[in-house]
């Protein structure tokens, strides 16, 4: 051990070398180089220059061993107490090899297709990095504080939102801390790292009207979306669970569709509701044989390119109302000074536009008869079309003409923003969605549970584990839902008198007026004289219910009884 000169074919490396033994391996490592003229046959000693070159070498050869000393002497300690737990030394890991060992590990046959690929997206990130800025560390047991940090850092610059940052993280250390040799970086930085904290942008559910409104949006700017966006409403699944949705996962005639969720891998069980029939009915009479698919064409652009998806449902969602907050203003538009000038100037908008030669007509249908003082409900009976699809138009028109014709600076129609609002010092690549795809599954979370249905059948249909998840995540009733919920529920001396949610109906209490929520007897019979107003519109969106149906469900509780 020490230092040396090597020969490099008839002539003398230019460079000092060192060497030294750690458990049996023979370690060089490369130092200064030397100068002057070393020693001939027979000589110990070179010429002054030589001899001060060796000195430099022997006192850098200190250093860089001692430097080295303690990492690789703990390395040792670990290997002989794995020896003795054991019976075997610690095998090194190779950086490069982290994905592999990951695959190896026992259980991961049950992981879904989208969890490996994130896996080995972060985890193949990680590799890339070290080889391009450490490229001579390529062992596990040699990653130091300054490696992750670097990582992580260069990570939270690409503008990735707490949450993202945190996976890349959960998942570094998860697979490190299953492979042997750890060095002191893991353990002492790593292993100890704490997570950020998440500004969780939660998605708000649609209201009735505004389902009415995407769906009509839908059917104008992009027919070829609907039926997938009605399926998303109507069973919860995830973006890429509706849109690959294959004949084999749907039972007509048990009324099911049956699925295997891409992020859980959990299988979930929907019953199908005259909406989502429809739009079934519809693809079937479409289908090819040999496509597994029921969306084929929406199937093949989520496979291509997913956030293809998200640009067309805010197409969508713009069509219906919905704007980022930037874009938000109050009468941002001047009326015209004629009901001629409004039909000139949308008109043009429209031709501008490239409106279709149809959706033109139906436009200026409407538009005339709105400018005649027609409204939206009288307008949309007469044209036979919905009243969220009337309003759809009129928004339309006035963006394209650039005319006020729903909107004043003093009475400004309300507008829901698609987008979240960026939050002081936060920095993030994509802004959060608080309307997306993910709303759809959020409506339908928190109206089940908003009307009773148990946690146990919502898991079911969500495929969640625990019902933390979907209380945390998918329930949005607002304040006024859980003050009745809870004034209703609380004794009279907390509580006081809660106002009820609804109305008295004329057959509950005829020819006479009566206190809300209170009971009277008619026909010997005690009836709560309390009908909720939305009972209908409820079961409508998530029953689908026929017409039939909804007058025996409303009849029914007219009596306040059960069949």
């Amino acid at each position: 051990m020490g230092i040396f000169l090597k020969k490099r074919g008839d002539s003398w490396d230019p460079r000092w070398h060192g060497s030294w033994q750690v458990d049996g391996v023979r370690k060089v490592v490369a130092l200064n180089l030397w100068r002057g003229k070393p020693p001939g046959p027979g000589e110990e000693t070179g010429d002054a220059k030589f001899e001060r070159s060796r000195g430099e070498a022997e006192r850098l050869f200190k250093q860089t061993r001692e430097g080295k000393k303690s990492a690789e002497e703990e390395l040792v300690i670990a290997q002989k107490v794995h020896a003795a737990r054991y019976g075997r030394k610690v095998k090194p890991v190779k950086i490069g090899e982290l994905t592999s060992l990951w695959d190896a590990l026992p259980g991961k046959d049950e992981v879904t297709d989208a969890r490996r690929t994130r896996v080995h997206s972060v985890l193949g990130n990680f590799v890339k990095y070290m080889g391009e800025k450490f490229p001579r560390v390529t062992e596990v047991g040699a990653l130091t504080r300054e490696h992750f940090k670097g990582f992580l850092d260069a990570v939270a610059a690409t503008g990735v939102s707490a949450r993202t940052w945190n996976d890349n993280l959960a998942i570094l250390r998860g697979v490190l801390a299953k492979v042997e040799g750890q060095g002191e970086g893991y353990r002492e930085y790593l292993a100890k790292l704490k997570k950020r904290e998440e500004n969780t942008v939660h998605r708000r559910p649609f209201t009735e009207e505004e389902l009415e409104d995407i769906f009509a949006a839908a059917a104008e700017v992009d027919p070829e979306l609907r039926p997938v966006i009605v399926a998303a409403a109507c069973t919860a699944l995830r973006k890429g669970d509706v849109a690959k949705l294959e004949w084999d996962d749907v039972d007509l005639e048990a009324g099911f569709v049956t699925v295997k969720t891409s992020k859980t891998g959990a299988t979930v069980e929907i019953p199908i509701f005259p909406p989502f029939a429809a739009v079934l009915a519809e693809a079937k009479a479409k289908r090819q044989s040999g496509v597994p698919y029921v969306f084929p064409r929406v199937a093949d652009v989520y496979k291509s390119n997913p956030d293809n998806l998200d640009y067309r449902l805010r197409k969508v969602l713009a069509a219906a109302g919905f704007v980022t907050p930037d874009k938000v203003s109050a009468g941002k538009y001047e009326a015209p000074e004629s009901l001629d000038e409004a039909v000139s100037k949308v008109t043009a908008g429209m031709l501008a536009g490239r409106w279709s030669e149809k959706r033109r007509q139906k436009g200026l249908a409407i538009l005339q008869r709105h400018l005649q003082g027609q409204n939206g409900r009288t307008i949309a009976q007469e044209m036979r079309i919905s009243r969220g699809g009337v309003s759809v138009y009129l928004h339309q028109m006035e963006d394209v003409g650039k005319v006020a014709l729903v909107t004043t600076a003093a009475a400004p129609t309300p507008r829901k923003a698609t987008l979240a609002e960026s939050r002081e010092g936060e920095k993030r690549a994509r802004a959060g969605s608080l309307c997306g795809w993910h709303s759809f599954r959020t409506t339908f979370c928190t109206l089940a549970l908003a009307n009773g249905v148990p946690m146990e059948i919502l898991r079911k249909i969500t495929g969640h584990r625990t019902g933390e998840i979907v209380l945390k995540h998918y329930d949005r009733r607002g304040r006024e839902a859980v003050r009745k919920a809870i004034g209703s529920a609380m004794p009279k001396a907390i509580a006081g008198a809660v106002e009820a949610s609804a109305t008295v109906t004329e057959e509950n209490a005829p020819g006479k007026k009566t206190r809300r929520g209170k009971k009277t007897t008619t026909d010997n019979v005690e009836t709560l004289e309390v009908v909720s107003p939305d009972v209908a519109r409820v079961a409508r969106m998530l029953a689908g219910a026929t017409p039939e149906k909804l007058a025996e469900i409303e009849a029914m509780l007219k009596k306040g009884g059960s069949k």
